[in-house]
Order: C-alpha cells, then structure tokens, then sequence
C-alpha cells in the first residue's frame, strides 16, 4: 500500500494535459489554400502518400489531418527549402515561399507564435545546482533519481519529463537527504533569520520559498506552510525539527520540481512573460541554477521584460564563470561527451584506456567548449581550431609533444589533425565499439550533431559488422562496409553518413593516430562527400566543412533553441532564427551573438495558451 506522504505527493503528477495544457488534442483543419495544396498535389504525392510512403512521409494523410501530421509537415517544408526535395526538380525560390506560407496557414501558425508551451521540471543536472545555491548542500543527486529520458538530443525537452509513482518516491528519499545532510553540518536554510515569532517564522518561510519557486509566493503558500510549523511547535518540537516542516513542503511542491508559468485563458494572443518567468528561463539556461541576486532585482523592478532586457542579461551571464554549465551540460549533450562514462573499451584491445585517461578526455571537451564560451570566440572553432586543452597525459596519448604540466591548459597546436571537436579522444571514443571504431557511428554523428541531418533507420534486413575488425579474411572495415553499401537497401543512408565516418579513420577506437597493421590493408580515408567534394582525411574533412558552415550553423542554432526551449524549432521559429544567424555573421559567428538569437526569440521572451 502507498505510504500517505506518497498519495499526498500525487499533486506532483500533472493532469491530462498539464497544469500548463501541455499537451494539445488537435483536430482535423482545412487543407492550405489552393495553390499552395495544388504545389503539394503535384510535386509531393507520387513518391509520399499511402502506406509505402517514401521515408516514412505520407504527406496524402497529411492533407486529410494536418494537426496530427504537424512534425512531418515542417520537416518537409524544410527539405524542399534545402533543396533536397523534390530530388529530381527542386521548387524555385517562390514555390517554397508559397509551400511554407501555405503550411503555416493551413497549421493556424502565425510569425510571431512563441509555440505549444510544455511542462518542464528541473532536470537532475539543475536541481543539484539549485540545492547548492538554495541550502548549501551538494547531494549527488543521481543516486536518487533516474536519468531523463532525451527527446530531440536534449533532457531539457518538456514532452520527455515524466513523474510516475516510483519516481516520487525517490525523490521523498532525496529530500529527506538533503535534510540528514542539512542537519549532519548544522546549516541553517534560513539564513540566520530571527524565527522567535510567528511573523518572524512567516517571514523566513516567505523569503525561502520565493527563492525555491523563483517566484514571489502567495499568502496561502506561506500561512499553509506556516501551519506545518506551528503545529510541530504545539507537538513538542524544536525549532529547527519544527521549520523542517516547512522545507521539506516546500520541497515536495509543484512549484520548486517543475518550472511552472502562468497562464491566461482570457488571452487569444501571446503575452511578453513576466520578468521573474523570464529570470527563471534565462538562468536555467546559462548556468544550470537559481538566478542570481542582479536577475532577482531585476525581475521585482519589472526591468526584466522582453527582446531587449533578455540580450543584455545574457550577455552579462555569459561573462561570468557559472556559464561553464553550457559546457558541462549543454555541450556534453550535444557533442555526446556525456555518454563517455557510460562506454567500456575492451581492455585487452586498448590497454591505455584508464580512469584518469577517461576524466581526461571529457575534461578536454568541456574545458574547449567553456573556453569558447568564456572568450566569446567563433563557433566555427568548433570544427577547426589552432588550439587543444593537453595535460602530458593527453599530450602523449595523442602522439604530441610534451607540455610540461599535469594540469588541462590551452595549448597551441602546429599538428591541425587535433583541433576542432573532430579530433577530440572523448567524441572518437563515444563513436566507436568496444573492439574497433564505427565508421557507421562516426560517420552519423557528423551528419546528426554536426550538421542537423537525420538518417532513416536501417531497414529490418539491413545485417551488421562484425564487432571485431580482426578477422581471417583478413578484410579492412573499409572494404566490409563497401560489399554492405552494395546492398541496395543499405546504399542510399550509407552514402549520406560512411563518408564522414571513414575520413576519421587513421583514429582508433580511443582517439589515438594510426596508420595500420603489418599483413593487412593500409587505412584509407580519401572519400567523395555527399556534397560531391573529395577529401583526404580529418583535416580535408575540417576544411570542407569550414568552406561551406551554414549546415553546421544551422544545427548548432536549432541544438541551441531546442536545449534553451524545451522543444525543437517549429515554423513560426524559422524565420527569427534565420535574421538571427545573418545578424551573428557580422560578429564573426562569435558564441554570445547566437545566444542573443535564442534568448530574443518570441519562443523565449513570450508564452501563448495551448
């Protein structure tokens, strides 16, 4: 049977629907207008509609229930703006302006809709750095609770961020740690706050709970909670036992585990967020915490409002050194540098991969990326930098020189195989099996992290490789993945990802240069990109992709949007992201100029009901 304290918590599992209306139940629309249906009709439903569709796409049941078919129509107005569709004729530059603007009209989506608003709680990452700064107490808040579940690369997503009956008991169990450590050293949550009265104790509890809600609190909020207190005192408890109360209430709220904003039913428009709201948003996205005494004074002055306020806020939390946390989670999300503690190289095949080389690796990605961050450097040094972050560990792992220090520092690099993600031991570790690397992998990492793509997943018969690339025949993995590509179910999303992947592979499975065994083939890594260029390895990869970045900008942007947001960009979300992306070239792509893009966006400075 469920403990009371556990049926009281049900208050945590939000409704059908969400407190905020999270989920939307659309109904069928009217088709787009004429032209736009006829554009459709004629270019679109030969290979995409009914059963066998194309990739998936049946854009024909589409037409008959377009609500439903929303994710499906924006990928495909975006194909067609690519140029990737139609393959044979693509649209010219009004046909796709009359395709989106006929989408978007026939979704009811209008150019400035911030979008459906979702429920988001605090992910784990964030609510350890809310307890630091709230009580002082760093519990390891992984013990407790599980890890989210991604959804479109990112745990931040809202749509993802489940509470079932066995997670509300975990975290009962956190909370009451964080009280056994509160009292194992003495802290005192209220700050050394006089509670000798009950208005003392009220106000304590008010100046507690603001901070935990991010948000001025009711009357009711305090004087129920105020109750709890007052009672234990009655009971016989000590002062500190009987507040206790009060915190662990305050704990267990809707208001501190999810990020709750209002909403305004009598609205048919959207509406700028209040400042606190904005706040709120804005710290959690750039440091991962409770926002700050500046952004608090702010919100309360009602100075926090709106495009403007949002820029200039971020730009100065970007300058302080709590935007490390993009590093340490935006980043290891994305780039995939978070999963490195979860992989296991075999140990008899890469002997040199210990603990400290591991911490080493992930460190080299975050310190590269916090330093991005910190110096408002070019994002394009993400693909190709004249830099590394090396202790001499790292330094003699990758075939350097010495530098001298145990310690990760900025080191400048003559040998340019190094720079950039591309070369990074973390990344070519994630993309590789526990005996050999994955051309397979590396190669859709490129195409998903680097350049915003997705593949089709294999087709039921697709077969595999073998797990070791040490085999009798004596084969190369090049050339195994050759004869699958010759399958004519396998060739067309090999040859959008394989490319990419075989240009890194001189690096073995733990980031390390090579260039073949004795007895068998050498390493090639000349390939034909899906572009049509040709390249010879990591630093012809670089060059390619620094000769032509705006798909690497794209997907950094919408990565960027869909962490911050809490959802992927739709298309009310495009065009403001594409003025941001032309205002940000001419700061040379510099990091602070595409977070003014997100955090100026009508998605993150407003709020529409569902």
């Amino acid at each position: 049977m469920a403990s009371p304290l556990l049926l009281a918590l049900l208050c945590l599992v939000p409704p059908a629907g969400g407190w905020e209306g999270a989920q939307e139940a659309p109904g069928a629309l009217l088709g787009p207008p004429g032209e736009a249906r006829e554009l459709i009709e004629l270019t679109c439903l030969e290979c995409h509609s009914g059963p066998r569709s194309e990739g998936g796409v049946d854009l024909g049941a589409a037409l008959e229930d377009p609500g439903r078919a929303a994710e499906a129509l924006t990928r495909a107005v975006r194909r067609v703006e690519a140029g990737e569709m139609p393959p044979e004729a693509p649209l010219d530059h009004d046909e796709q302006k009359l395709l989106r603007s006929g989408v978007m009209a026939w979704l009811g989506v209008a150019p400035d809709d911030p979008g459906r608003p979702t429920l988001r709680r605090l992910t784990r990452s964030q609510l350890r750095g809310v307890l630091r700064d709230l009580l002082g107490v760093d519990v390891e808040v992984h013990r407790f609770l599980p890890r989210e579940a991604p959804a479109y690369g990112f745990d931040t997503t809202g749509d993802a961020h489940f509470l079932g009956p066995l997670d509300l008991e975990r975290w009962i169990e956190l909370v009451e740690a964080i009280l056994d450590q509160l009292r194992a050293r003495n802290l005192d949550p209220h700050r050394g706050a006089s509670l000798a009265t009950p208005s003392d104790r009220a106000a304590a509890i008010r100046a507690l709970a603001g901070r935990a809600f991010r948000r001025p609190v009711t009357d009711a909020e305090v004087s129920s909670r105020l109750h709890l207190v007052e009672r234990a005192l009655v009971r016989g408890e000590d002062m500190n036992a009987a507040m206790e109360e009060a915190l662990r209430s305050i704990m267990l709220a809707p208001a501190f585990v999810y990020r709750l904003e209002a909403d305004r039913p009598e609205r048919l428009d959207p509406w700028p967020l209040d400042g606190h709201e904005l706040a709120t948003r804005l710290s959690l996205f750039l440091w991962g915490t409770l926002p700050d005494e500046a952004l608090a004074e702010e919100a309360a002055a009602g100075r926090l409002l709106g495009e403007a306020a949002a820029q200039t806020a971020a730009d100065r939390m970007l300058r302080d050194p709590r935007s490390r946390w993009l590093a340490e989670d935006f980043a290891a999300q994305w780039l995939g540098f978070r999963e490195l503690e979860d992989v296991t190289p075999d140990v008899r095949r890469f002997r040199a991969f210990k603990p400290a080389l591991r911490r080493d690796l992930r460190l080299e990605a975050e310190a590269f990326f916090a330093d991005l961050v910190a110096e408002d450097r070019s994002v394009l040094e993400i693909l190709d930098s004249d830099h590394a972050f090396l202790n001499d560990r790292l330094a003699a792992h990758y075939g350097l020189p010495p530098v001298g220090h145990g310690d990760l520092r900025r080191t400048p690099l003559t040998d340019r195989r190094r720079g950039g993600v591309l070369g990074m031991g973390a990344i070519l570790t994630v993309t590789s099996t526990p005996l050999r690397t994955s051309p397979v992998q590396r190669g859709q990492w490129v195409l998903e992290r680097l350049l915003g793509r997705t593949a089709p997943p294999p087709p039921p018969d697709a077969g595999s490789l073998p797990e070791d690339d040490r085999q009798k025949d004596g084969l190369g993995l090049r050339e195994r993945l050759e004869a699958h590509r010759a399958q004519p179910a396998c060739a067309g999303c090999h040859a959008l990802f394989d490319p990419y992947g075989l240009a890194l592979e001189s690096f073995d499975g733990i980031g390390r240069w090579r260039v073949g065994r004795p007895g068998e083939p050498p390493i090639r890594t000349g390939v034909t990109l899906p572009s049509g260029a040709e390249v010879d390895g990591p630093v012809g990869l670089k060059i390619a992709l620094r000769q032509d970045p705006l798909p690497f900008l794209v997907a950094l942007q919408r990565a960027l949007f869909t962490y911050a947001i809490g959802r992927p960009p739709g298309l009310a979300d495009d065009e403001h992201l594409r003025v941001a992306l032309i205002e940000a070239a001419g700061d040379d792509y510099r990091f602070s100029a595409l977070i003014r893009g997100i955090v100026g966006s009508p998605a993150f400075t407003s709020r529409r009901n569902p």
